[in-house]
């Protein structure tokens, strides 16, 4: 990867955030890093000083490389002035609202797309480049310091969903499946169906993230509605309840099963039909559920942990299939 370089990244500080698990890896790998939470300082004092103060503190850091989330709390000119000829990649985590570019938000990504050497996106990415964007191809990622622990009988299930309840499709999944089986739903936003699901109420994170995982039959990967038509898009939540010891049941399109093998890595499914069969199937065998979660587990560690992604953030190249070992 070269020598090492101060690299300054502007995104959020959360610890469970994809910004946060960059840093860690490139840490591990000896670059120097700062991290400037954009939104959190806009909160503390305002979007005006915001735009003085990031800037201040990139002349202070002096980067050899700039690493950009959002920049949602950044007017499109500080983001100009702050990457100047400095090499920069933006790596963009929901590539599926290309479509609602008129929306302020996701327009501003755009905008702030534009202005970076590289734009790497987790799918969808011959879209954006339609839009006259520099878009490549980079996969979610998980933290390689998310490990296994011990199952506890107080999370066991069934079959375990980790994430948000924005989509009723996901809902209209889950309450098929809970029907028949022990189903648990870990996230906000489950509200609506709170009686009808075994909802825990709040996010989980950290040991209690893989906790769950470890603790679960299955843990079932859902794509949301507006991620259909999408060949090679994944979450990074794919990556993360591998790497927290879960034996995952994901939704499979062409792209995403050639990266893990099904029956080897993960399960795949291609509707609620499907996906009942294949629950049904794998509860049935505990034997086969150990291999495919340990296999798939140290596959994920050797390939898809942000330590191999920040190769390619550092580099511009684009991700592709040559890369991954065994």
């Amino acid at each position: 990867m070269g020598d090492a370089m101060r690299v300054l990244i502007v995104g959020s500080s959360n610890p469970w955030r994809m910004e946060a698990a960059t840093e860690r890896a490139l840490r591990r790998a000896g670059h120097e890093t700062l991290t400037v939470d954009d939104r959190r300082m806009k909160r503390a004092i305002g979007w005006r000083m915001t735009q003085h103060m990031v800037r201040a503190r990139a002349r202070h850091f002096r980067p050899d490389f700039i690493f950009l989330s959002k920049c949602l709390a950044l007017d499109v000119e500080t983001v100009r002035r702050l990457i100047g000829d400095t090499e920069n990649a933006m790596w963009y985590h929901d590539p599926q609202w290309f479509r609602d570019t008129d929306r302020p938000d996701i327009g501003h990504i755009a905008a702030v797309a534009r202005l970076a050497h590289t734009f790497f996106v987790t799918g969808f990415d011959a879209e954006w480049r339609a839009l006259g964007l520099n878009a490549k191809f980079l996969p979610a990622a998980g933290d390689s310091g998310i490990e296994p622990v011990a199952p506890d009988p107080a999370y066991a299930s069934d079959a375990a969903f980790i994430g948000t309840g924005y989509d009723a499709s996901r809902a209209e999944l889950l309450l098929e499946l809970a029907r028949r089986h022990d189903v648990r739903v870990y996230g906000p936003g489950w509200e609506r169906w709170s009686t009808e699901l075994k909802w825990n109420g709040r996010c989980v994170e950290g040991k209690e993230f893989a906790r769950v995982c470890s603790s679960s039959a299955v843990v079932l990967g859902i794509n949301p509605s507006r991620a259909a038509g999408g060949v090679n898009y994944t979450s990074d939540r794919t990556w993360m309840v591998m790497l927290a010891g879960a034996f995952y049941l994901g939704q499979g399109t062409a792209g995403v099963t050639q990266f893990l093998q099904d029956g080897k890595h993960c399960a795949w499914y291609t509707d609620v039909n499907d996906c009942e069969a294949k629950l049904d199937h794998y509860l049935h065998d505990p034997a086969a559920r150990q291999r495919i979660r340990q296999d798939g587990e140290q596959f994920v560690r050797r390939n898809h942990t942000y330590d191999q992604r920040i190769v390619n953030l550092l580099s511009g190249e684009a991700w592709t299939a040559a890369s991954v070992t065994g």
